[in-house]
């Protein structure tokens, strides 16, 4: 909701050592009384401000970069780590094991960053639960069960990243103000069970629409059983129902009068327009909410290359006109490889491919708006006459073909540049004070009704209907064709495959924070890596184990060894 306060509230995690430290690392209190905590959150506004700050905890697990969702997979891949203060900081390390996977232990500090982060979301959820058992003054009843409603939906959620992450994961649902180290690990087909649980007793008390713009609906509700029943429906303890209720409760969100496929498909991100037809669940960032410049996301600055040092001359570090595009995570050649430009609008709409010099070059007679870095598009024929005709008319053009569209370390010879994923672009973010201050306040969307088209497509085809399958891709296929080419973007029943919808897949959420758990979840991760991903490929190091991650060694320590680790670590 746009109107998110941050809150602080150390009784919240202290007892909590999964990882965990305290919750005053990510929480701002907000108690304007001189009444103790306990006192506060009994009160209305004191617990409306812990419920927000529940909803606060999805940007700590968001607003940075998405180490374990986009690296290690067959459309991004590892580039070049940025040196801060003349130290890479472990980023080289760290990324490096996520991306390639042999050296990947439980000493990864963005593996446990995000397993602490995200129980830390979980603890306040049930922080919530638990102060609304106890009684809130000043709530009617109706709006108390729809708070408790909406912090079990997002509990649910994390506990799906999760299982999905790590496997056999500890349940934790109780309030927890005294230090507990020893959790028992519960089996991933329980964990799916107390989603699922969870998730069914929230679904009827959510209303379709909620005044506060953001909160939770029915629809999200919806929208996050089906990708539960999608994903379970793939593992070895799947329900026979799982697909045909996951693509039931797809076409019920895709049916209704609540949300709808945007016009095109650049209007799904133009800026001001984050409050759309087609946004489901989304983390929230307002400008007047977060406190600060600098305490925006990221999603904007991921998929590029920092064109100042690249590029010679023409562009200097500060200018927002491109503002900070980083090289830690890139995409790779194959994701290029899979638009078809001719028809489909997606590519231009999600990639920039051509960069105007903002600073001058009187040496070598460049002015600003010079044509200086082009990339001609992936799948069309590019001849030397092209090349020489572009340079005719911008002499100063640095023409970057897609032979060179790879990275520029570790002998892998390619030029450390490609055209950026520039769909999320922030005119109004301010430039980055370094490589985590990031300023763009645009919403991260996480569920959007195409992706429901895509899941549905996905649970039909494993229903061995592939003709209903077509059915709802081609409506997302045909809503990003270009003028005149929807016949052309329209597929058959016999088109579908599971590596047809992650090519669609891929198409259409390109940086949306979603492959890996999409390649695991269609058992397709080890084998796409491998065929798409250089440097994973290089070492050839993926085996069944990278199928889940290693449990931080801080919470096997905490436990006494109680908690074991996964195995392969």
């Amino acid at each position: 909701m746009k109107t998110i306060k941050s809150i602080t509230l150390s009784l919240v995690c202290a007892g909590l050592t999964l990882g965990a430290t305290s919750c005053a690392d990510f929480l701002e209190e907000e108690n304007r009384s001189n009444i103790n905590a306990e006192e506060y959150f009994a009160d209305a506004d004191g617990f409306e401000s812990l419920v927000n700050g529940a909803y606060s905890s999805l940007r700590s697990i968001w607003k940075n970069e998405p180490w374990l969702f986009c690296l290690g997979v067959d459309i991004y891949t590892r580039g070049e780590s940025e040196l801060v203060s003349g130290s890479y900081g472990n980023r080289d390390v760290y990324s490096r094991e996520l991306n390639e996977y042999g050296t990947l232990d439980s000493q990864n500090d963005f593996v446990s960053q995000f397993y602490s982060n995200v129980y830390y979301g979980v603890q306040i959820c049930n922080t919530v639960i638990a102060k609304a058992e106890a009684g809130v003054q000043g709530l009617s009843e109706e709006t108390k069960a729809q708070r408790v409603a909406e912090v079990r939906f997002l509990r649910a959620y994390y506990y799906y990243l999760l299982v999905e992450q790590f496997g056999e994961i500890a349940i934790v649902t109780d309030e927890i103000n005294t230090p507990v180290v020893e959790f028992p690990k519960h089996t991933e087909a329980e964990v799916y069970d107390f989603i699922l649980t969870e998730l069914d007793a929230t679904v009827d008390v959510l209303p379709e629409t909620q005044s506060d713009y953001g909160r939770i609906t029915r629809g999200a509700v919806k929208h996050l059983q089906a990708l539960v029943h999608l994903t379970r429906g793939y593992k070895d303890f799947a329900q026979a129902d799982d697909f045909s209720q996951a693509a039931a409760l797809c076409d019920e969100v895709i049916g209704g009068t609540t949300y709808s496929l945007q016009p095109t498909f650049a209007d799904v991100f133009r800026s001001g327009n984050e409050q759309n037809s087609e946004i489901i669940f989304s983390v929230q960032y307002d400008a007047s909410s977060l406190g600060g410049q600098y305490n925006g996301n990221g999603q904007q600055c991921l998929f590029g290359f920092e064109l100042w040092n690249k590029v010679v001359s023409g562009f200097v570090i500060g200018n927002t006109t491109y503002g900070w595009k980083k090289n830690q995570f890139m995409c790779t050649q194959f994701l290029y490889s899979l638009f078809n430009t001719n028809i489909d609008s997606r590519y231009d709409d999600t990639f920039k491919s051509e960069f105007y010099a903002t600073q001058a070059d009187p040496s070598i007679g460049l002015e600003v708006g010079d044509l200086r870095v082009y990339f001609p598009k992936y799948d069309q024929p590019f001849t030397r006459e092209d090349s020489l005709a572009i340079m005719a008319e911008n002499p100063n053009a640095i023409i970057i073909t897609k032979g060179r569209w790879k990275q520029d370390i570790e002998n892998m010879g390619g030029a450390g540049m490609s055209p950026m994923v520039w769909k999320f672009y922030d005119p109004n973010a301010t430039f980055p004070s370094n490589n985590t201050s990031y300023t763009s306040t645009k919403d991260i969307f996480l569920f959007r009704l195409a992706d429901t088209y895509l899941m549905a497509a996905e649970a039909y085809y494993n229903m061995g209907q592939a003709d209903k399958a077509a059915e709802r891709i081609n409506s997302v296929r045909q809503r990003a064709a270009l003028p005149g080419h929807t016949a052309d973007m329209t597929i058959a029943a016999s088109d579908v495959d599971i590596d047809f919808i992650l090519d669609e897949r891929a198409r259409e959420l390109v940086g949306e924070y979603k492959r890996w758990m999409d390649l695991k979840r269609t058992g397709k991760l080890i084998e796409r890596t491998l065929a798409h991903n250089n440097l994973a490929a290089r070492d050839n190091q993926m085996d069944e184990h990278i199928l889940v991650r290693p449990i931080p060694q801080s919470v096997i320590d905490q436990s006494n060894g109680t908690f074991t680790q996964n195995p392969g670590y």
